[in-house]
């Protein structure tokens, strides 16, 4: 009874300003709903193969390739709409696929360990004439070690690393890769020039080093909490800004090159590849589909949906476009422009009264 007088008592216009103000609440809470953001998510891409897929690399924005398992080499000129699947010049699985222009380009291939015989398990693929003709160039004096990764600089010279630390150089005329001291007999899985002397490369036992002549010389950076981990690649943006990914889910992050910090990522899985567009966004992939997305630097990673459990071996980014390969044939895509046409969707039509 109490009650029900005190409502009585509440003045009418309060209660007409509180209708009020709830109806403007409710038609702005609308409009945001209609107007936010919409996420572009990643899409798979069905090219019907189930090769395993090792590596994805976009020349431009409309060129690029993916390769993997049993010689699978596949070419874009449309930015990724389509992909065309090239004719097998090699039964051999290609690792890594790297072009300076669109006539000239590397292959990184694998031989079947159970059919070596006496050749090294690795070799290199070249062209000069946009793969209508590949010639074979074998790694000098390789001791049958297995090589993961190679890299160049702007002005050409190009390393290439793998297992029990194996280094190799590319001599001026780009056909011998010459074997020089290793300077560390871990396996060292990929590495990255960001100009044409300082280059990074990283490996398991958490295994950083820098260096600041082409590679002539090693000097070993400090990882803080990283000692057991294998690291499996690596990615600057500039000079001094870069972060690695590897086993159990970490990640490192550097902003002078020499010290490594670690980032929280909440996830387990081992991670594979990293990719950063810029200083603060960037993408991380790894087994069972893990794609991880962060846009501060890597201050706070967050997991994204890929509708995949299978491994993802490489991620790459052109412009506002990416893709991520892997295990089973997968191709995944993501265009951020997709965005532009459900930014803005108009809300409903309020019905008033007369």
């Amino acid at each position: 009874m109490i009650l029900s007088l005190l409502i009585l008592l509440i003045p009418v216009n309060f209660c007409l300003k509180f209708m009020k103000s709830a109806k403007i609440f409710s038609i702005l809470l609308l409009f945001f709903v209609c107007f936010q953001t919409a996420r572009a998510d990643w899409t798979r891409q069905n090219l019907n193969t189930l090769a395993w897929l090792q590596d994805v690399y976009f020349l431009d924005e409309r060129t690029g390739w993916i390769v993997g398992s049993g010689g699978t080499y596949l070419a874009t000129t449309d930015g990724g709409v389509t992909w065309k699947k090239e004719k097998n010049f090699t039964g051999d699985t290609i690792r890594q696929v790297y072009f300076t222009d669109e006539q000239t380009g590397w292959l990184l291939c694998e031989r079947d360990l159970y059919t070596l015989g006496t050749n090294s398990p690795s070799y290199l693929l070249k062209t000069i004439n946009g793969g209508v003709y590949w010639e074979r160039i074998e790694f000098a004096d390789s001791q049958r070690k297995r090589v993961t990764r190679f890299f160049f600089t702007k002005n050409g010279a190009g390393l290439a690393i793998g297992e029990g630390g194996a280094l190799f150089a590319v001599t001026n005329d780009k056909k011998i890769w010459k074997r020089m001291p290793s300077p560390v007999r871990y396996l060292m899985s990929d590495g990255i020039f960001t100009d044409d002397s300082n280059g990074t490369i990283v490996g398991a036992g958490g295994s950083i080093l820098f260096t600041d002549d082409a590679g002539l010389s090693w000097t070993k950076a400090s990882v803080i909490g990283g000692a057991e981990t294998k690291l499996n690649a690596v990615f600057f943006v500039n000079q001094k800004t870069g972060w690695t990914v590897g086993s159990g889910g970490k990640v490192f992050q550097t902003v002078n090159g020499k010290t490594w910090r670690e980032q929280k990522t909440n996830v387990a899985v081992d991670l594979t590849d990293v990719f950063f567009s810029n200083t603060a966004e960037g993408w991380a992939v790894g087994n069972e589909g893990t794609i991880l997305h962060t846009t501060t630097a890597g201050n706070i990673w967050t997991a994204i949906n890929s509708e995949t459990k299978h491994k993802l071996e490489r991620i790459f980014f052109t412009g506002k476009k990416g893709w991520a390969v892997g295990f089973g044939g997968t191709i995944l895509s993501y265009d951020e422009n997709q965005k532009s046409a459900d930014l803005f969707v108009l809300p409903p039509k309020l019905k008033t009264r007369n």
